[in-house]
Parts: structure tokens; sequence; C-alpha cells
């Protein structure tokens, strides 16, 4: 997995966590904007890992053909 997708990943994760933690405490605000940008993140990352799975895909459909 590409280093990148994976701090995406992680990125989006603790994001939308502490988006969580912060609107059960009280700053609703600051807590759905975190959740957003979490959930933003995460779709980067997965839209990454889709890409390149089909990279690899069709590069290993091209070497099985010769």
């Amino acid at each position: 997995m590409n280093p990148l997708t994976l701090a995406l990943a992680i990125l989006g994760l603790t994001g939308f966590a502490l988006g969580a933690v912060l609107s059960a405490t009280g700053q609703l605000e600051m807590g759905v904007i975190l959740m957003g940008l979490g959930l933003v993140f995460q779709v980067v990352s997965l839209v990454r890992l889709k890409r390149a799975k089909a990279t690899a895909n069709n590069e290993g459909s091209s070497d099985a053909r010769g």
C-alpha cells in the first residue's frame, strides 16, 4: 500500500474520531467539520486504493497475454 494512501486513511479515521468527541463534549460546529473532513479523507483513500487495484489488475492481465 502506498504510504500516502495509508496516511490519508489514518488521518480520516482520527479526524472523524476527534470530531465525534468534540461533538459529544459540546463543540458541535467544530466536531461536525472534523467529521466531514475525516469522511472526505476516507473517500480519497478508498478511491486511491480502487485505482491502485485496477492498475495492478490491468498490468497483471497484460503480462499474462505476453
